[in-house]
């Protein structure tokens, strides 16, 4: 299963190479990647490095189910730790490095590295997330909402004993840590396993994310970050002195550092670029060396995102790690400093681990090392479409960036007219990034171009923008994609056959430009969209509603309701001309099956043509790789059929 310095294979298994779904070439275009290959190129994911910086655990499928797998960092076979019919996730090593906690059917549990034991740590019919070690290794924190709220609660860690199973902890009961009527979004143990820090959003101001520092032992808190701008991702330096962050105080996200009292701050990076994003989540945020010398952060521009590292002290201008163009994450720092450990992507390449060694190393002889090859070797890459950058004017003036993908067949003098797909990305607070999207090269494979366009409201171009659809949900930012869509219809290679694809927000997009300029599109396909935000916002999920509030305010104010009402795709169901896709999880809380039972009673009232089909099993978008190969045949028969196969009627 290894090729040399690497490991291949973990994800998936080659997959045979064959023609497009009907078999053969379709109006000229070379066979690409099929579904089947598609599906079966499932990246490893959550990659954590052991204290001693000698191993790896991370998560991968084995037999239907996401388990827990060891591989040494310098090399060899990766061996699987856990075996349950329930997938895992988030391994989090113990200070000694005997023994991984994670989360398994919402519960923590911890197992031996030997694999030879596992104990239940936390168990609550309200849900379990987020274990992390204390620094003595005897105590573990977590998130849970079993009062109502996301508090931080601590638990003693079961005690291994050799050969024999770990025995039960001296309170098994755990305690909380920090107080409700407060969600936290994020927590991060101190040095000395006295502080944490935590990240949360506190009423009446949802416009702030702060940062606070809680005393484990009293639980008294302390702010230190957010008052007045976005800051998230806190990360402890090594001595526990203070921490670096991210904070959109300018309007751009740089990275900060800030004493453990938050009197002293120092910006590290500038400019007009992002160097992290809004959620401050793990492989986006700035992360110091263990030596407290330097630190490694990306850099966002053009639908990228760089790795850098810098001197801390801010004496030094910031080297390039990225070996090649793409989209980079910082996973940690081997013990030494020396190197990190990154994932990176591109539109030809799914995310891999690399080891990427500190400037200067190259005269060791020392160089970037790919450790993880997801990519089957019978698929060849050179033949996906590359991304090419594109920007127009929105009817307003505001300017408007995407990524534009073409066949074969669509560049060159004898190109040929091709149909566009137009995509949105979710969130909103996110943007498309060129990084592997499995769905994007089938489009383009199936002769039609692929157009993302970064809405107002995405993430990626400064805090401005990112609020620039605030009391403008399904309104202006529709109409950027509509505009994208004519200014696609307007270039060379469109035939002008138009169709709008989206997940999530993105979804909630295709219904939305559906019903605000009907005649222009041929088909549409909604992934798990809102209809009714409104009925979203009594329905959903508590972080849904909190997006909901903080751009659009309360449905229940006079002075937002009449937003509501325009930003709500259902109330116009009788518009759409397109013939429309829903595919829908039945256990999805963030937007719950009750907005797509809405629409489809909206269409079947209007007489409208529409695709429906749930997945009973599924949460928030696709989790199983079987329910994402049979979305992506359902979308990409929607597609031919009404989209790259129908021929004008003018």
């Amino acid at each position: 299963m290894t090729d040399g310095d690497g490991m291949r294979g973990v994800l998936a298994a080659d997959a045979a190479p064959g023609a497009t779904e009907n078999g053969r070439t379709r109006r000229g275009f070379r066979d690409g990647l099929t579904i089947e290959q598609a599906a079966a190129i499932e990246p490893a994911r959550e990659f954590r490095l052991s204290p001693d910086g000698r191993r790896l655990a991370f998560t991968s499928e084995a037999a239907g189910a996401r388990q827990i797998f060891l591989m040494p960092v310098r090399g060899g076979y990766p061996e699987q730790l856990t075996a349950s019919e329930k997938s895992v996730s988030d391994p989090q090593w113990s200070p000694d490095g005997r023994r991984i906690a994670f989360v398994r059917d919402e519960a923590i549990w911890m197992i031996d590295v030997e694999g030879s034991h596992q104990a239940l740590v936390a168990q609550h019919p309200a849900g379990n997330r987020s274990p992390r070690w204390c620094a003595d290794g005897h105590q573990i924190a977590f998130i849970s909402r079993r009062r109502g709220w996301d508090q931080v609660w601590l638990v003693d860690a079961p005690v291994p004993r050799r050969g024999r199973p770990a025995t039960h902890p001296r309170s098994p009961e755990p305690c909380p840590v920090t107080r409700t009527g407060i969600d936290i979004d994020e927590f991060v143990w101190s040095p000395d396993g006295r502080q944490i820090a935590v990240t949360s959003q506190r009423m009446p101001d949802l416009l702030t994310s702060q940062i606070h520092v809680v005393e484990v032992a009293t639980g008294r808190e302390q702010l230190i970050a957010g008052e007045a701008a976005w800051e998230t991702g806190p990360r402890w330096l090594p001595d526990g002195s203070g921490l670096l962050m991210l904070s959109d105080a300018d309007g751009w996200f740089q990275a900060v550092r800030v004493s453990a009292d938050g009197r002293d701050r120092v910006v590290l990076t500038a400019g007009p670029r992002e160097h992290g994003e809004p959620g401050g989540g793990w492989g986006y945020v700035p992360l110091p060396s263990p030596d407290g010398r330097r630190f490694v952060h990306i850099e966002i521009h053009d639908g990228l995102a760089d790795l850098l590292v810098a001197d801390l002290a801010g004496n030094s201008r910031p080297s390039t790690l990225s070996p090649f163009e793409g989209v980079w994450m910082a996973v940690g720092w081997l013990p030494d400093s020396s190197a990190v450990l990154a994932l990176g992507s591109s539109d030809h390449a799914p995310d891999d681990l690399w080891l990427l060694p500190m400037p200067g190393a190259a005269a060791d002889g020392a160089k970037p090392r790919q450790l993880t090859h997801s990519l089957p070797t019978v698929v060849d890459a050179g033949r996906f479409a590359t991304g090419t950058r594109i920007g127009f004017e929105a009817r307003d003036g505001l300017r408007i960036e995407g990524t534009l993908f073409l066949p074969a067949g669509a560049v060159g003098e004898e190109s040929t007219r091709v149909p566009c797909v137009i995509h949105s990305h979710g969130g909103p607070w996110h943007q498309s990034f060129r990084d592997w999207m499995p769905f994007r090269q089938l489009v383009v494979d199936a002769g039609m171009a692929f157009l993302e366009v970064d809405f107002r409201g995405s993430t990626g171009y400064g805090r401005e923008f990112r609020w620039a659809n605030r009391g403008e949900w399904g309104h202006a930012d529709a109409f950027d994609l509509i505009d994208a869509a004519h200014w696609a219809a307007a270039q060379p290679w469109c035939d002008g056959r138009l169709a709008h694809y989206g997940g999530s927000y993105g979804g909630y997009m295709t219904l939305c430009v559906l019903t605000e300029e009907p005649a222009l599109w041929r088909a549409g396909i909604d992934l798990y969209g809102d209809s009714e935000i409104s009925e979203s916002y009594r329905h959903g999920d508590r972080p849904g509603r909190i997006d909901l509030e903080r751009m659009m305010g309360k449905p229940d104010d006079p002075e937002a309701a009449s937003a509501y009402r325009r930003g709500s795709p259902l109330y116009r169901a009788e518009r759409i001309e397109a013939p429309l896709l829903i595919l829908h999880g039945r256990k999805d809380r963030r937007v719950t099956p009750l907005m797509t039972e809405k629409i489809v009673e909206a269409l079947e009232i209007e007489g409208k043509h529409y695709e429906l089909h749930w997945y009973d099993e599924e949460p928030h978008g696709w989790k199983k790789r079987e329910n994402r190969r049979d979305a992506w045949k359902r979308c990409m028969e929607f597609l031919r059929r009404h989209v790259l196969d129908q021929l004008d009627e003018d």
